[in-house]
């Protein structure tokens, strides 16, 4: 095969769109290190794992922003295979995450999905309602403030959500009186 000038530009084009189209989410986020171990593993033993590099990940609950950090309170969740939390119920516990700069408390808000990436730096115990909790605690190199899921239309056919929608072939206007009204040689069997 003979290649030509015009091949090099469509292979150029088509690299071009590759990269375009490429993830936006940051590798660090979207690969977790090897042995990355789960953080209920880590609540039972947390010193047992320090310096441990961590991929966790699950729902904000609490912004606590501090003088050289914000420490974020996160109930931890299962991660898909691009580092997102999932939305499940598998209890994973909670852990801390001490993020070296300043987090807007109303952009990381409660309920937002976050991933982080960093390092286990023991535990620290405080207050679950009077329940006394130990929180891992992840020194965060990487972090992920995944978007806002927006709602998806119910997966059904238009006439169930659209009051203008007609139509004639599943439309019956004697649909409850077809015993009474219809004639009787259109009775349905």
């Amino acid at each position: 095969m003979h290649t030509t000038p015009t091949h090099w530009i469509l292979l150029g084009l088509g690299s071009l769109l590759l990269t375009a189209c490429a993830s936006q989410i940051p590798l660090n986020i979207r690969e977790a290190p090897p042995g990355n171990p789960p953080p209920q593993q880590v609540r039972a033993k947390p010193d047992d794992f320090k310096a441990q590099p961590v991929r966790w990940g699950g729902e904000i609950l609490q912004v606590d922003n501090r003088e050289n950090s914000t420490w974020l309170t996160v109930l931890a969740r299962p991660l898909a295979d691009n580092g997102r939390p999932e939305g499940s119920d598998e209890r994973l516990g909670r852990f801390l995450a001490k993020v070296p700069s300043f987090l807007d408390p109303k952009v990381y808000a409660e309920g937002r999905k976050v991933t982080v990436r960093g390092t286990l730096e023991g535990s620290e115990t405080h207050q679950v309602g009077k329940f006394p909790y130990r929180y891992p605690v992840v020194a965060a190199s990487d972090w992920y403030l995944w978007p806002k899921e927006t709602p998806r239309p119910a997966d059904n056919y238009p006439w169930n959500y659209d009051p203008l929608f007609y139509d004639p072939w599943f439309y019956d206007p004697w649909y409850p009186y077809y015993p009474y009204y219809y004639p009787p040689h259109l009775h349905r069997k």
